[in-house]
């Protein structure tokens, strides 16, 4: 019986350590699942940001390089087109130039001598005013 006994704690000893190697290996094993998940996730969320602000960066790009060209389509045509009419001359009425043109049309035809056009601009008129954008600010908060 004392045989038997000691047989059966050394079972159940031997059982117990089995049974405790085992619940500390599946410890382990879940931990360092856990660790190898959040390191994944970790990392794919630092692509992710990495990849949105790669976007952000392009995105401004082509907006400015939008404004930049529909600027030089059109802008300077239209502010161009204003300062020619601003400076074609004033007279000394201070009437636009294609007015008093037409003006001294009629003064010729009446006998009567021309105003003279007086050459005239507008400073502002033939100032150029592209588009300002401000420089692209990188996102400030710190990276993990």
């Amino acid at each position: 019986m004392i045989g038997g006994a000691k047989l059966q704690s050394g079972a159940a000893r031997s059982g117990a350590r089995l049974q405790t190697e085992a619940a500390t290996r599946a410890a382990e094993l879940q931990s360092q699942s856990a660790a190898d998940q959040l390191a994944y996730v970790k990392r794919q969320s630092e692509l992710d940001r990495m990849s949105q602000r790669w976007a952000d960066r392009q995105n401004y790009g082509l907006s400015r390089a939008e404004g930049m060209n529909v600027f030089n389509r059109f802008g300077d045509t239209a502010f161009n087109t204003r300062a020619s009419e601003l400076s074609r001359g004033r007279s000394e009425d201070k009437r636009y130039g294609a007015t008093q043109q037409q003006l001294n049309t009629m003064r010729a035809l009446m006998g009567m001598g021309n105003k003279p056009l007086v050459s005239y601009v507008e400073p502002d008129a033939l100032r150029l005013t592209a588009p300002t954008l401000p420089e692209y600010v990188e996102d400030p908060t710190p990276r993990r």
